[in-house]
C-alpha cells in the first residue's frame, strides 16, 4: 500500500494471500496483546496495548465500580484514551491506533507510526444492551468496511462498502486456548481487517 513505512509494508507482505488468520490473545500478558498468526501458528504481526495503559485503566474502573457500581466503572474504564500499537514480525512499530474518549461512542484514529499519516478512522458504537457496531472510514470519510452480526460472540462478518462479505470472524477452532479465526474472501484488505477485528475484540471485553 502506498504511503506506508517499511514495517507496515512488511506486515502487508506477510498477510497478503493468507486465506485465514489465527488470532491469539496472550493471557499472561499484563497488557492486551494479540498475535496474528498463519494457519501454522507462525506470528505474522502483533497488535496490542501496553501494560501501563491497561493496568491504569483497569484500576480506575475498579475504583469507580466500588463507589458507583459495575456499569459506571466499566463505562469510565472504556472512556479512557488509549494507544494500541501494530508491530511487524521483528517487533518494529508500524502503526498506531489512537482511541479517543467516549464510552458508548468512540473513534479510533489509525496512523502511520513513522509519518503520522492517516489510514482512516474506526467509528464504534455500543448499544445500551452491550452490542457493538463499527465502521472503518477512509481519510476522506468514505466507508471502507463495517460489521454485520454478533461481535460479542465472535460470530460476525466484515463487509465492504458495497455490502459484500470480505471477511468473517468465528469463535473457536482447534484445541488451542483463546484462539479464534478470521477468514477472508477475495478483495479483502488483510491488514485493515486484522486491525478492525482485534480492536473490536479488545473493546467487547470492556
Amino acid at each position: 500500500m502506498a504511503g506506508m513505512n517499511p514495517a507496515a509494508q512488511n506486515i502487508v507482505n506477510s498477510l497478503q494471500g493468507q486465506p485465514m488468520l489465527l488470532m491469539k490473545m496472550q493471557i499472561l500478558s499484563l497488557g492486551k496483546n494479540y498475535w496474528v498468526m498463519d494457519k501454522e501458528q507462525k506470528p505474522l504481526c502483533y497488535i496490542g496495548l501496553d501494560a501501563a495503559q491497561n493496568v491504569s485503566g483497569a484500576l480506575l474502573g475498579s475504583a469507580v465500580s466500588s463507589l458507583a457500581g459495575d456499569y459506571v466503572g466499566r463505562y469510565v474504564q472504556r472512556s479512557q484514551q488509549y494507544t494500541y500499537t501494530v508491530k511487524d514480525q521483528s517487533q518494529q512499530v508500524a502503526m498506531l491506533i489512537k482511541k479517543g474518549s467516549g464510552g458508548n461512542k468512540t473513534q479510533f484514529n489509525v496512523v502511520d507510526a513513522a509519518t503520522g499519516g492517516s489510514f482512516g478512522v474506526i467509528d464504534m458504537k455500543r448499544s445500551l444492551i452491550g452490542g457493538l457496531k463499527a465502521t472503518w472510514l477512509a481519510p476522506n470519510g468514505a466507508p471502507m468496511m463495517s460489521t454485520k452480526g454478533n461481535i460479542i460472540r465472535r460470530k460476525y462478518s466484515i463487509v465492504g462498502p458495497d455490502g459484500r462479505e470480505v471477511g468473517r470472524v468465528r469463535h473457536k477452532i482447534l484445541a488451542i486456548r483463546d484462539v479464534w479465526q478470521l477468514e477472508f474472501e477475495s478483495g479483502a484488505n488483510h491488514l485493515y481487517s486484522a486491525i478492525f477485528a482485534t480492536v473490536l475484540d479488545f473493546e467487547k471485553k470492556m
